[in-house]
């Protein structure tokens, strides 16, 4: 656990943080913020409850999220309430609901200046769940694209900030250990809300099945709210009523930082969107294309607490970059090898190494900026995330020849994934070895 005062143990990393902080900032901070008085044991307590939460919330909105191929297959159907919409319209939902999840994160840093973290998350829950209850009762495009893409991103980006944000906080030896806890969410929740939503569509329809979910999440991840306390060495130093702090953007590890976490958030879900859709032109069935993304989902939770065990031990700068240049490894060397057996081994090697990636950021940017500028800077890696997503999919979509029947036709979209993961490296290695530790480039641990 950490220490009041323990942000960091690098002098580089301090001597950045320290310098943000201006007199006028400290006198902000005294007048502004209450000095809880919380005993040792209790910031321990409170550690766990925040990495439950953020399990919690991770479990239903990127569940729900990552469930959307299977709303899509039902809207467009030919008994489906989008059946004359063509497909990239109907994906935008999907994807708009994503991208502002994680862009949404930006104002994270004005809100705690006004709202304790457990009212936010409430607004949150509340946005999120009407969103989906509101879907049950649409009949039109630009009412699937207000309600299960912008209230659900809105909503979802108030839940997901405040327990990844303060998790971080609470820990310092084992901190990867527990953000691949919190993140391990996704992949459980992706792998268990794809089936429970195809049998709610099977069982009650559509429109009762988004209702479901909506009422769902309204009370798992109201009750989550309540478990977040923002950490006692978050009350030493100001909240600012901006998004971030202007001086923050002249620092070249902030950019290359930003840009690494662009280039990934466009790459990560390619092969997810498209996964099932490939392996059909392989000659595997759609019910087992859907159980591809169940076991890289599965791979994915597991390897995040796995390679966080490792990267509080080798070093989380060294083992985010390592596996974001074998993520770009597997693109190239196996999902571009069009054969059963890659495919399959690219499914979960893919799974093992871009789970990790997700899982390692924020503790990466406590490294490389302290507890000091974490807050803010976070948001402003999420909204470079959110953009991300927006420019991936979308756009690998249009590299995609003919109808997408044959492998072979996605061999510009999976060029323009692994170009993505690997530029996305280039800019993590430049960060470790010249810019953020140039003195201990040949080092493994810094």
């Amino acid at each position: 656990m950490n220490s009041n005062t323990n942000y960091t143990r690098n002098s580089g990393v301090e001597e950045f943080a320290l310098d943000s902080l201006t007199p006028e900032d400290i006198t902000t901070n005294v007048s502004t913020t209450s000095l809880e008085i919380v005993s040792e044991s209790d910031e321990r307590k409170r550690g766990m409850m925040c990495v439950a939460a953020g399990f919690t919330c991770n479990f239903m909105i990127f569940g729900i999220a990552f469930s959307y191929g299977v709303f899509q297959d039902f809207y467009t159907s030919e008994i489906g309430p989008l059946k004359s919409e063509s497909a990239s319209m109907v994906a935008l939902i999907g994807t708009l609901g994503t991208a502002l999840t994680y862009a949404v994160g930006v104002f994270n840093n004005s809100l705690t200046y006004y709202l304790s973290c457990t009212k936010i998350m409430l607004i949150g829950s509340t946005i999120m769940s009407l969103g989906l209850i509101l879907t049950g009762f649409a009949n039109q495009y630009y009412q699937f694209l207000l309600t299960q893409g912008i209230m659900f991103g809105i909503g979802s980006s108030f839940l997901y900030l405040p327990p990844v944000v303060c998790a971080p906080a609470y820990f310092d030896k084992n901190r990867s250990i527990a953000m691949g806890i919190v993140f391990s969410g996704t992949g459980f929740g992706g792998l268990a809300m794809a089936a429970f939503s195809r049998y709610l569509i099977a069982h009650v329809g559509w429109r009762w099945c988004v209702r479901i979910l909506g009422f769902m999440n309204l009370f798992v991840t109201g009750a989550a709210s309540f478990l977040v306390y923002e950490p006692k060495t978050f009350n030493s130093v100001a909240h600012s009523r901006g998004l971030f702090k202007m001086n923050q953007l002249g620092s070249l590890k902030v950019w290359l930082q930003l840009l690494a976490s662009f280039l990934q958030s466009a790459g990560y879900l390619i092969p997810l969107i498209y996964m099932s859709k490939y392996g059909q032109t392989l000659g595997f069935s759609l019910d087992q294309g859907a159980l591809f993304i169940g076991v890289n989902n599965a791979v994915n939770a597991i390897f995040k607490v796995i390679i966080g065990y490792a990267a509080d031990r080798l070093g989380r700068l060294n083992m985010i970059t390592v596996c974001s240049l074998l993520s770009a490894t597997t693109i190239f060397g196996l999902w571009l090898i069009s054969t059963r057996e890659t495919f399959i081994s690219f499914i979960v090697l893919y799974g093992v190494f871009t789970g990790a990636i997700i899982a390692l950021l924020p503790t990466c940017l406590v490294e490389l900026f302290g507890l000091q500028n974490y807050q803010s800077l976070s948001g402003l890696m999420y909204f470079a995330r959110g953009i991300g997503s927006l420019c991936g999919s979308p756009i690998a979509g249009l590299f995609i020849t003919g109808g997408g029947s044959k492998s072979s036709e996605y061999r510009g979209s999976i060029i323009y994934n692994g170009a993505l993961l690997l530029a996305s490296s280039i800019c993590l290695i430049a960060l470790r070895t010249a810019v953020a530790f140039p003195k201990q480039k040949f080092k493994w641990k810094v």
